[in-house]
């Protein structure tokens, strides 16, 4: 039997959603429903399922729902035992027979405790399109200021020559597919708004033991843009408090802040008992795995470049030096230290850490303010595993060539 739990906000792909879930699935009569319908007063888009006991629905008036984290752990407690189960958000297509794929890639991984999860392939509901094949994988960008770390979609490189699926660093809460009893052992922490949900999925799941995996197949579709429905934060706002407890922003101080104690990020006194890491493996080898490091809220590059986990490194000096961190800076030089000439092709720009190595460029137009002398700084953000210490500014000639370098310390 596979549970499939959906948290649903006011979406009209919701019912779409479903009936497509059960016409491609293999074995139709195991597959069982556990559905948060956060809904407006005449939405009756589930009354034919009401006396099904396929579904377990929970009804809820848009404006008590309480967030993301909340909806979910409502339906953790329909799960009634079921060997499998799969999570989704309201918004999907499916392939042909994906629960006997997903079984299948189950097997293949080896693992005792599997974890299935991608960001799911791109479908556009209003042509019914699916967009893509090629499966996809989670790769970190960076930290936000708020400490949650920010992801997206990247193709598996050479996806048809695989036959098992790869190792993941991420859990994606739209898609993913593991043992049933993650429901009882994964307890979802119901004060966690939106932003969070997946690095806490990633770090919980794999402390408590479980392996994950990028299956090397697309089975499932998402619809990413969010056009056509109402969103949570849409009606949880300061203009309805006569409507709702607690604007969306409300909510998400205090979710970030919780999710934060939890990652190791800082010491508050938010009480996340229940909620907290497994105890299988730790902080640290979860940090080791996937190339993180919370405290200082940096990415080892190999989770950039989507580079297969577990990241490799000989000690603790190349592990440091493996580092990438996000970096805003305003760059600063003297218009009158750039050599002039009449034909200027461009005029390079070039930020290099202390081993010389390029970590941004910026070629500047004759056309720009830059080129034109009309500025003496720019703003800048980049990535780079080591810290940035040199600027260097050099123009260039359609005659010359290569004019007087110029460099700056940072």
């Amino acid at each position: 039997m596979i549970f499939v739990q959906i948290a649903a906000y006011r979406d009209p792909e919701l019912l779409p959603t479903i009936k497509d879930c059960i016409e491609q699935a293999k074995y139709k009569s195991d597959l069982t429903f556990g559905i948060c319908w956060q809904k407006a007063p005449d939405d009756r888009c589930l009354d034919a399922f009401a006396d099904n006991p396929k579904f377990r629905i929970e009804s809820i008036p848009w404006q008590e729902s309480r967030g993301l984290g909340w909806a979910r752990s409502r339906i953790q407690k329909l799960h009634e035992g079921e060997e499998f189960t799969m999570q989704l958000d309201s918004h999907h297509r499916f392939e042909h027979h994906w629960d006997e794929k997903l079984l299948k890639y189950m097997e293949l991984t080896g693992s005792a405790k599997p974890l299935i999860t991608a960001y799911a392939g791109v479908y556009d509901p209003v042509l019914n399109k699916k967009n893509n094949i090629d499966p996809y994988k989670m790769v970190g960008e960076g930290f936000t200021p708020s400490g949650t770390i920010l992801f997206r979609p990247q193709s598996i490189e050479r996806w048809q020559e695989l036959s098992r699926p790869i190792r993941a660093r991420f859990v994606s809460g739209h898609f993913f597919f593991t043992l049933g009893a993650h429901c009882e052992e994964y307890k979802y922490d119901p004060d966690i708004y939106f932003a969070g949900d997946e690095i806490s999925l990633s770090i919980r799941s794999f402390t408590l033991g479980y392996d994950l995996f990028h299956p090397h197949r697309t089975v499932v579709w998402h619809e990413y843009t969010r056009q056509g429905r109402v969103k949570h934060w849409d009606d949880h706002t300061v203009k309805n408090k006569d409507q709702v407890e607690l604007a969306w922003h409300e909510r998400d101080v205090v979710s970030k802040r919780r999710l934060r104690k939890m990652l190791r990020e800082e010491v508050n006194d938010a009480d996340i008992t229940g909620f907290d890491l497994g105890t299988v493996r730790t902080h640290r080898e979860y940090e080791l795995y996937a190339g993180i490091d919370f405290a200082r809220r940096r990415l080892h590059k190999d989770v950039m470049a989507g580079v297969e986990p577990p990241c490799t490194y000989v000690d603790e000096k190349q592990w440091e030096e493996q580092f990438v961190s996000k970096f805003d800076l305003t760059l600063n030089w003297v218009l009158s230290d750039i050599e002039k000439c009449d034909d200027y092709k461009f005029i390079y720009f070039g930020v290099e850490d202390r081993s010389g190595n390029v970590v941004y460029r910026y070629d500047a137009s004759p056309e720009s303010p830059e080129g034109q002398f009309l500025s003496n700084r720019k703003s800048v953000t980049f990535s780079a595993a080591q810290k940035p210490v040199k600027l260097v500014v050099w123009p260039v000639s359609h005659s010359r060539g290569w004019l007087r370098k110029v460099e700056y310390a940072l």
